[in-house]
């Protein structure tokens, strides 16, 4: 079964090089995609000299932005999609935060515990079904898209496709590093590259890690403008399903407060909700998760508990 290396950030612990030597994977070439860095695509130094293997970067973000331009389809296409998007999750926070606060309230509330327990299972139900209920509205629209432009029938796509793939039958391990979670799974559905990365190892961290669930859910307590309540942003590539992963959450969440950590668990039940902070590992054999350094799983008590191996 494929290895699946899920890191915490790699700062201020940079554990990658450690991890992937204690993981036994194999010798060679690793492919790396780091389009999630936009712009600083490709600035992998850091990362060759901690690995101390060969690398090569994919360069997703470079492959779109050269591409767009010339197809002028495939360009608005995909523009009108990404506002679309964008629309429907503006439309989606607004219905969200409300439900947000009443299942706080709930949960904080003082009073008759049978009747408490009811409300608070109706409203946790509530964001659940909405949350069920974005998820679709959002696979639609990429399904829409990934229909009117099909990847092998899209002659630029599929010679990209054919590239890529040339590249990865040579890497037996691929590399995914942070940055912004949602370029990062654009580009990787525009070129089908999630397709490509069933049979690979892979070693995540961040944003790299949160595309590998079934869905991304954005998250931050701490935002200058104030608490943002957890959203869902939408489907990742199932490569880890049944978990959602939370990078640098001690710096983003407020881990201590047992209200807010334990509605996120009941929320995104049955799927298990981990802390991925800076030091921490996860290490899965295909999907069942072998062995836990310093990562957490969020209770329904609000507690962190490490995650149970399979």
């Amino acid at each position: 079964m494929p290895t699946r290396l899920l890191l915490g950030p790699q700062r201020p612990i940079r554990n990658i090089g450690e991890a992937i030597r204690s993981a036994g994977l194999p010798d060679g070439r690793m492919a790396v995609i780091s389009a999630g860095w936009q712009e600083a695509e490709g600035d992998i130094d850091d990362v060759r000299e901690l690995i101390q293997r060969p690398l090569i970067d994919l360069q997703l973000y470079k492959r779109a932005e050269a591409l767009f331009p010339t197809d002028d389809k495939l360009r608005t296409a995909y523009r009108q999609r990404q506002d679309r998007l964008k629309e429907l999750q503006g439309l989606y926070q607004i219905r969200l935060k409300q439900l947000i606060l009443a299942a706080r309230q709930i949960l904080r509330a003082s009073g008759d515990a049978e009747m408490i327990t009811v409300e608070l299972r109706h409203a946790v139900s509530q964001l659940r079904a909405l949350d069920r209920h974005h998820l679709r509205r959002v696979q639609a629209i990429n399904t829409e898209f990934e229909a009117e432009h099909p990847l092998q029938d899209t002659a630029l796509l599929a010679e990209q496709f054919a590239q890529i793939d040339k590249i990865l039958s040579d890497c037996e391990t691929v590399v995914i590093t942070g940055g912004n979670a949602l370029v990062l799974l654009n580009r990787l559905r525009l070129f089908g590259t999630h397709l490509q990365l069933e049979s690979k190892n892979i070693v995540a961290w961040s944003a790299g890690a949160m595309v590998l669930s079934d869905k991304i859910v954005l998250f931050h307590d701490r935002l200058p403008q104030g608490r943002r309540g957890a959203e869902v942003l939408g489907p990742g590539t199932g490569l880890l399903p049944g978990y959602v992963f939370m990078p640098d959450a001690q710096r983003r969440l407020r881990t201590k407060d047992e209200v807010r950590v334990g509605l996120m668990s009941r929320r995104f039940s049955p799927a298990t909700c981990i802390t991925l902070d800076s030091g921490a590992q996860l290490h899965f054999s295909g999907r069942k998760l072998k062995r836990s350094e310093l990562a957490k799983r969020m209770t329904d008590d609000g507690l962190l508990e490490s995650p149970e191996l399979q």
